[in-house]
């Protein structure tokens, strides 16, 4: 069933509506979700995973429907029923049976991104009218401190039984270690799970049988940002559903597939592609070992599938190329790039053949990888599309559940985040006289609202009901949607032209021995606007042969090169002006996107203190300032 895109105009917008490639796999909500993909996946393999003594443990789809069911008939006899309950801690298999013993029957998740500090998790747990909390053991002394001064949270329950350490009297880190034995705020996953199980032998079905609206918020997410300005998304069964039945019009993903989670699961990029729309697929999930082990857990658990942020897709397309050059090998992979595209033209392929030796090395079964949450350097999608290896560029945010558009199975246009998915509508809002604007989205995935913001719900949304992204873009005659950046990011000239920083960072991230950028508009002391770059420098490969870092001034030269070589490819408007160099890494919100005010705010009161402008120092390392 190969549909694409409608394209119209509707109240004087040029809307592109999604249809589709596939015909869709409905599912109606979480429940359904967990209770159909056991029944027709049964003992297949669900979750793969490490045991802490090393050994490779499977869980099936019939395990996680069983272990769901004890747990949320567990819950609901411990009065948890209706309760806001937040889940913390590392992608792992338990992680996802709190979060469906929760909404499916329970109450509202509240996932939590586990690298917050103490302080965070107390004040979005308060937010959030937290009064449980699933954990994972790294985080069980932050929980002996919370529960110190928050009442309010009734239970606390660790994913594994603590490892308690003796008592010692004389010993204060021995008795708060031991304080979980006598609060009975604190139990355990494996205990409620057992209980459950009695329960349901019994024939408790206050779980399996409780009623689910689908319609309210069963999920609340926080955004990225401090628990001041942070917003909570509050998403219903219908939302995730709607936006998981579309994700399998355009990509398809079986029983035969292997998925490496990479992301955090509180991230809803991962949690809806990474975790729901896997399981409803068929497909098996892997935790592994971190991301240093990318290469060697794709080998051992034979995956095909990856769901991921550009840095590490572009961080692997670095570390091939580097390799090929290494190895002299470069024309050949010119030449062997030639003979396969002529083929393709006539309708044969042959690549994973011809370039079998590089998939030996990065993942025999790799076959297909989505991108998202940031914007990806299409030389990147080329490259490994000239491999064999399909790399697909999303777009989506928390507020739509959170896909949105993406290349797909019959379309993959670098450059582009490719056409809605199916029941999905964008337009752009007061286009500019090149098509640039806000790009705007309307379909069942879109969010109820803001967590107890009116305004800001009102403002998120357009007079008829649309879905401000805040992403400037525009639509081609095809269909593809094309991002320019963030509104909030824009760079507005002296002219009164604008410039986006995301259209540099991706070349800037590509010039070897740079590991990240941030890009900004510096505003001189004459009022001119000038676009200037921070350069992460990536002490692994800029180095001599010796394998010592390259002194500031041959970092600045090959940069500054570098740079004006990316200069040519746009109007001298738009130029980079100035740059510096720094070791330290950017900060970001959950690891994936740059906190842009404070890296700005960091600049300018460098310079300040420094008493110097952008100028003078331009090509220096700023931590020297």
């Amino acid at each position: 069933m190969k549909k694409g895109v409608n394209i119209s105009i509707k109240n004087g917008r040029r809307v592109v509506e999604g249809l589709g490639y596939y015909e869709p796999r409905i599912v109606n909500d979480l429940r359904e979700l967990v209770r159909g993909s056991a029944a027709r996946y049964g003992d297949k393999p669900a979750f793969r995973f490490r045991d802490k003594a090393g050994n490779i443990v499977r869980r099936s789809y019939n395990d996680l429907n069983f272990d769901v069911d004890c747990l949320g008939t567990a819950m609901t006899a411990l009065g948890m029923k209706g309760l806001r309950i937040s889940i913390i801690g590392e992608n792992r298999y338990e992680w996802g049976v709190c979060y469906f013993a929760i909404v499916n029957g329970t109450g509202v998740a509240v996932p939590l991104d586990r690298h917050l500090p103490e302080n965070e998790i107390e004040n979005l747990t308060t937010r959030g009218k937290v009064e449980a909390i699933f954990y994972s053991p790294a985080y069980h002394d932050t929980m002996l401190e919370i529960s110190k001064k928050n009442d309010a949270i009734r239970f606390f329950i660790c994913m594994e039984k603590p490892e308690v350490e003796t008592v010692d009297s004389n010993d204060p880190d021995s008795l708060g270690a031991d304080m979980a034995a006598e609060d009975p705020r604190f139990m355990t996953l494996p205990d409620l799970i057992e209980k459950g199980r009695k329960l349901l032998k019994a024939g408790d079905r206050s779980f399996i049988d409780a009623d689910i609206d689908r319609e309210k918020m069963s999920v609340l997410l926080f955004t990225s940002g401090t628990t001041s300005t942070s917003k909570g998304v509050m998403l219903s069964h219908s939302n995730l559903a709607a936006n998981v039945s579309s994700i399998t019009s355009i990509i398809n993903i079986n029983e035969k597939d292997t998925h490496l989670s990479l992301l955090p699961l509180h991230h809803t990029f991962e949690n809806t592609v990474g975790l729901l729309f896997m399981l409803h697929s068929g497909a098996c999930i892997v935790y592994g070992d971190g991301i240093k082990h990318i290469v060697q857990n794709m080998k051992e658990y034979n995956v095909s599938i990856l769901v991921a942020v550009p840095a590490i897709f572009e961080a692997m397309y670095r570390k091939l190329q580097d390799g090929i050059r290494k190895s002299g090998k470069e024309r050949l992979i010119k030449v062997l790039t030639g003979v396969s595209n002529l083929l393709r033209a006539v309708g044969i392929d042959i690549r994973r053949k011809l370039f079998r030796s590089i998939f030996e090395k990065i993942g025999p079964n790799l076959r297909i990888a989505v991108s998202g949450a940031a914007a990806l350097d299409k030389e990147v999608v080329i490259g490994f599309e000239n491999i064999g290896f399909r790399l697909l560029q999303g777009y989506g945010l928390t507020e739509a559940s959170p896909v949105v558009a993406t290349n797909n199975d019959f379309v993959n246009v670098p450059g582009t985040i490719g056409h809605p998915m199916q029941g999905i509508e964008v337009a752009i809002d007061s286009p500019d006289e090149n098509g640039i604007g806000e790009i705007i989205t309307r379909g069942g995935n879109v969010m109820l609202g803001y967590y107890e913001d009116a305004e800001a719900t009102a403002e998120s949304f357009t007079g008829d009901g649309w879905l401000r992204t805040g992403d400037v873009g525009y639509i081609d005659d095809e269909g593809f949607i094309r991002i320019t950046g963030r509104a909030k990011s824009m760079i507005v000239l002296t002219s009164g032209k604008k410039a986006f920083p995301e259209e540099y960072e991706v070349q800037l991230n590509n010039i070897p021995g740079v590991r990240d950028s941030f890009v900004w508009g510096n505003t001189a002391p004459d009022g001119d606007v000038q676009i200037c770059a921070k350069l992460v420098v990536d002490t692994e490969n800029a180095v001599d042969s010796d394998g010592n870092l390259l002194s500031e001034g041959e970092l600045a030269a090959r940069f500054d090169a570098a740079i004006k070589e990316i200069n040519k490819t746009m109007p001298q408007y738009k130029s980079i002006r100035y740059f510096v160099m720094t070791l330290e890494e950017l900060v970001k919100a959950n690891g994936i996107k740059t906190k842009r005010h404070v890296e700005q705010d960091k600049v300018r009161k460098m310079l300040e203190e420094a008493g110097v402008e952008i100028r003078k120092v331009s090509g220096r390392f700023i931590e020297n300032l």
